[in-house]
Formats: structure tokens, sequence, C-alpha cells
């Protein structure tokens, strides 16, 4: 089982974990070459791909289904912490205008420092000051809040809700194809696909230990599986989901479903392990029965359903899997 030297350095190792990898120098280079892996440039399942617009050109569909024209954006602002990391892989310094209101609280903050930082749904008058071309968002489903940019004048293109690594790698084409650089996305995408899939190559199936990722909110018990970014982490760390069997997206359990359940590991936020065992009914728990079997991690990394999931995999694959050293 996982020592506890393991378990804290995914949350002191984190940060300097995340440091390279808002770049495309970071996703290539001596950790793929280690790992004898060839990165293809990604052209995965759901690629997004420009359309003929009815006004003339080529067009882009964002996730509401309204086309926005390809051409060259000067300034453009980020609405949304997961597209923060993609305009400094993908666009040049000049470009950007403005990143979201969370780069300031990012594990790596002091990447996005000489920019402002707004709210774009909800601060519509400081977006508008910054004359943007193009805004980028995730909008999770907040369409009047989008629709309030668009009646302004402004051209934004929502990425739509992030799901895991597929939603993730469709972003990247969509944000490489609106800044005229889609060969660098897919090369982007290409490597950091190439980086999950190397994480636990070196783990036999029959050998991955079972996971399962729980949240306690005010005495309720949430998890995160198919369908997810949890689940992703989990899978490409190396770990069998055993929600994923029975639920799929954001499930909540009742106590009798997480003792059915019962894995070897616990994934959980930060500060959690105490709240989840010392509940009596939990204690019998296979995890909770060793403190190094809850592997709590900092949630601006597990929650992350962007460029953080790399990170987290790899963090997640060292704690659980100490004693196994890749070839």
């Amino acid at each position: 089982m996982p020592s506890r030297r393991a378990v804290e350095w995914i949350n002191a190792s984190a940060a300097l974990l995340a440091l390279g990898l808002s770049t495309l120098a970071a996703l290539r280079g001596a950790p793929l070459a280690a790992a004898g892996v060839r990165a293809p440039a990604w052209d995965g399942p759901g690629a997004v791909e420009p359309v003929d617009s009815p006004a003339g050109g080529r067009a882009l569909a964002d996730a509401t289904g309204t086309l926005i024209p390809l051409t060259h954006r000067a300034r453009i602002a980020s609405g949304s912490s997961l597209a923060d990391p993609l305009l400094l892989a993908l666009a040049s310094p000049e470009q950007i205008v403005a990143f979201s209101a969370g780069a300031s609280r990012a594990r790596d903050a002091y990447r996005y420092a000489g920019k402002p930082s707004v709210d774009a749904t909800r601060q519509l008058e400081q977006v508008i000051e910054l004359k943007p071309d193009l805004v980028l968002v995730n909008s999770l489903g907040e369409h009047a809040r989008v629709q309030r940019l668009r009646d302004a004048g402004l051209v934004v293109f929502d990425l739509g809700p992030m799901w895991g690594v597929q939603t993730f790698l469709r972003n990247v084409s969509a944000v490489g194809w609106l800044l005229g650089r889609h060969d660098v996305a897919r090369e982007f995408a290409g490597h950091f696909q190439a980086r999950l899939d190397a994480i636990a190559q070196h783990v036999p199936r029959a050998a991955r230990r079972t996971a399962l990722y729980v949240s306690v909110e005010a005495n309720q018990l949430y998890g995160g599986t198919r369908g997810t970014s949890f689940h992703d982490v989990l899978e490409y760390a190396g770990l069998v989901d055993v929600a994923a069997r029975d639920f799929q997206g954001w499930p909540s359990y009742d106590p009798e479903q997480l003792l059915m359940l019962d894995p070897d590991l616990i994934v959980t936020h930060t500060g959690m392990r105490s709240t989840l065992c010392e509940q009596g009914q939990f204690r019998t728990l296979r995890a909770c029965q060793s403190e190094d079997a809850v592997l709590e991690v900092d949630p601006r990394l597990l929650d992350d359903a962007g460029i953080g999931m790399l990170d987290c995999a790899e963090a997640i694959h060292r704690a659980a899997y100490p004693e196994v050293k890749p070839p």
C-alpha cells in the first residue's frame, strides 16, 4: 500500500508538477523519450473541424451551435480557468488581453501575472472596456450570461462543459483552430494523450488496485465516475474505478453503497480523510483502516478538468504504486 511519504508527496509537489504543463514544450521531450513513447498529432474521436459559413469563409461551431468565423484574432480574453493555460500554450502574449477571474487563484498563478483577471460572465463592463475580438468561456449551461456578452457586440466561443480527457482535447483542437494554430494544437494534444497513456503502461491490468473518488459535503457523499475527469484521472493513474460499473456522472452515495464498493484506495480532497473515516460506519472500509490508503489531493489539482488532469494522474499513480518502478 502507498506510504505516508508518497501520499504527502501529492500535495507537496503538485505545484512543481504543474509548472511546465502550461506550455507545449513541457509536454514533449525527455519524459516522452524516457517512456519510449512516440506521440503523433492528435485526431481523436470528436476532434472539431471547421465548416463553410453561410456568410462566407470558414467557421467553427461552439457548444451552443453558434458559428464563429475563423479569422485573425488580435485581442483574446479568457473567461475560463480551463482556457487560461491553453492561451498560454497556443497564443502569443500580445494576443492575450485578459485571463479568467480564477487565474489569480491557480496553482501556478505567477504565470498569469501582468494581465488583468476578469469574470467574463459577470463583469460585462470590464470585459467590454478590454475590446476583445474573441472571448473564450466554458459556460456550464449559463447560456443567458453568454448571450449578454454577445448582445453587447462581443464574439464569444463557448467551449461547453468539461467532462474529462476527451472534452479537454476537443477544447485544445477548437482553440487551435480559432487562433490559426491548428497544427500546434494537434501536437500539443498528441503529447498530452501520449503522456497520459504512458503513466501506468508498466502496471499489468490484473495487478491494478481498485479506487473510488468520494467527497463529503454536509454529511452527503458525492462521487465522480464514468463521464467525468475524476474517472479519467483514476484510470490513467493505473487504478480501477469501482464505481464505473454501476454509476456514471456525479452520483450521490448512501452509506450502504459506499460500504459495498469498498475499494483498495479512496481519492478525496485535502483534509477530508478524517471527515469520512472518523464516522463510525465507515471505519470498516479497507481504505479507512490504513491512513496511507486515503489519498488526499489539493482540490485545485483534483478538480481540474483541463490540463491539470495529467499532473493529477501522475501524482496519484506515484502515490498508489510507490513500489512499482517504470522500466
